[in-house]
C-alpha cells in the first residue's frame, strides 16, 4: 500500500512540475492571453485612441437603434494632445481635422431623439474626412459605420 501511495505522490509531483497537470486545470500548454501588439512598433497613444474611437460609434451605432446616445469616454478629447506613432501625423490640418471631430462628438452627445442619426453620421464623416486625406487604410471599416439618413 506504501508503494502504491508513494507512486503515486511522485507521479503527481512529476507532472504539475511537467506542466502536465495544472492546478488552474488549464494543462501545460494553453495560452491565457494573447499579449502581442497589432504595430510591429508598438501603438502609440493615438493609435489606442483611435480603436476607442471605433469601439464607441460601434455602441453608438447600436444605442441608435433604441434611440439612445451611447456615452462616450472622456479619453476622446485627448484627441488633440495624443502622441501619435509618426511625428509627421500631426501635419497642418491635423487640429482642425480633430477640431471638427470634438464638435462633432459634442453635438452627438447633446443630440435629442430628431437629431440623432444626423449628429452620428455628421461624427463618422468628420472620422472620414480625416482619414480620406491621411491614413486612408480605415477609410471603408469607417463607411460601415454611416447609417441612412432618417425623414
Amino acid at each position: 500500500m506504501n508503494k502504491i501511495l508513494l507512486s503515486f505522490f511522485l507521479f503527481c509531483a512529476i507532472a504539475f512540475s511537467s506542466g502536465i497537470i495544472s492546478v488552474t486545470g488549464h494543462g501545460g500548454n494553453v495560452a491565457l492571453a494573447d499579449t502581442t501588439d497589432r504595430n510591429p512598433n508598438g501603438s502609440s497613444e493615438l493609435s489606442l485612441l483611435m480603436r476607442k474611437m471605433y469601439d464607441h460609434t460601434v455602441e453608438a451605432k447600436k444605442a441608435l437603434e433604441q434611440k439612445k446616445v451611447a456615452p462616450s469616454p472622456r479619453s476622446l478629447t485627448t484627441l488633440k494632445t495624443a502622441a501619435p506613432t509618426d511625428s509627421e501625423t500631426k501635419n497642418q490640418y491635423y487640429d482642425t481635422f480633430a477640431d471638427i471631430y470634438l464638435q462633432s462628438l459634442d453635438a452627438y452627445n447633446h443630440s435629442g431623439k430628431k437629431t440623432l442619426t444626423k449628429n452620428y453620421n455628421a461624427l463618422i464623416n468628420s472620422c472620414l474626412a480625416c482619414h480620406s486625406s491621411h491614413c486612408p487604410g480605415p477609410v471603408p471599416k469607417i463607411k460601415k459605420l454611416l447609417l441612412p439618413a432618417t425623414p
